[in-house]
């Protein structure tokens, strides 16, 4: 369980992480840059090449008497290693009561993102927030489909509180000082969101670092329109690099928070502290 303090602006903001992830080899997820450019990218950083661990890094901000947490994990599933589900020990630790949460906003609906909305038993794992996601996001979850288990995972910690969801639309400004930013491609209705203060959370645009960032032209196994992922990633690593935006990056290692810069044609994350 682990927990980190900041401030956004006049907002203040708390890290939470869920526990890390446990992947393949990263040349098995990305294509592109070919697997000796990627294991030289990952040597360089001090990174294993048969394996990827990312961590999950779950934002809480608390501003004007409302409690908004940012994704919230795999719940009590582990489809990837067994370190992950800390969300609720780390809201313990941080003096959280799930309770106290009034909005939970997600960047999109994979299972790492969404799937601790609902405890092991079939409750609402926070009983008194609101769900914003995109429209397109909830369309794209929604639509007759054949099953998978993203899919399935979805209707059962998302849809079944269908009456708290609220749609949103590029560029919505539904808290105050947070606004939606479509950024489509690892799925059709993803959703980076701003922060006013000049911060950004990135989601799954570039999820991975170094590698999303020394390789932004990678394709990645994960995104749903990988030809769109990749210009959806030049587009908002260029904003962050040119308007020095503070990042949140949800698999980055802990706890997370940065900039970017460009180096040559590519851009490099660099962790504060």
């Amino acid at each position: 369980m682990r927990f980190h303090r900041f401030s956004i602006g006049a907002m203040a903001a708390t890290i939470l992480s869920d526990g890390p992830l446990l992947l393949p080899a990263p040349a098995t997820l990305f294509e592109g840059p070919g697997p000796a450019a990627i294991d030289a990218a990952l040597a360089a950083a001090g990174q294993p090449l048969d394996h990827m661990r990312i961590e999950q890094n779950c934002l809480l901000l608390a501003f004007g008497g409302r409690t908004v947490l940012f994704d919230n994990g795999l719940g009590a599933e582990k489809p990837y290693g067994p370190e992950s589900g800390r969300l609720p020990d780390s809201l313990r630790a941080a003096g959280v009561d799930p309770a106290r949460i009034d909005a939970l906003v997600l960047t999109h609906g994979h299972s790492d993102h969404c799937w601790g909305t609902m405890t092991a038993d079939g409750t609402p794992a926070f009983p008194n927030a609101a769900i914003y996601l995109a429209q397109a996001e909830l369309d794209y979850w929604t639509f007759d489909a054949p099953d998978d288990a993203d899919r399935d995972g979805f209707r059962r910690q998302v849809l079944a509180l269908r009456e708290r969801i609220v749609g949103l639309e590029d560029g919505a400004a539904f808290l105050p000082g947070v606004q939606a930013w479509l950024t489509p491609g690892h799925t059709p209705g993803h959703m980076a969101y701003l922060f006013d203060g000049g911060w950004c959370l990135t989601g799954d645009v570039a999820f991975h670092d170094p590698l999303s960032y020394a390789f932004p032209e990678a394709r990645s196994v994960y995104d749903t329109d990988q030809a769109l992922a990749v210009t959806t990633r030049k587009r908002l690593l260029a904003r962050l690099a040119d308007e020095r935006l503070a990042v949140i990056g949800y698999h980055h290692p802990w706890p997370g928070l940065g900039r970017v810069e460009r180096v040559g044609g590519a851009f490099r994350f660099l962790a504060d502290g």
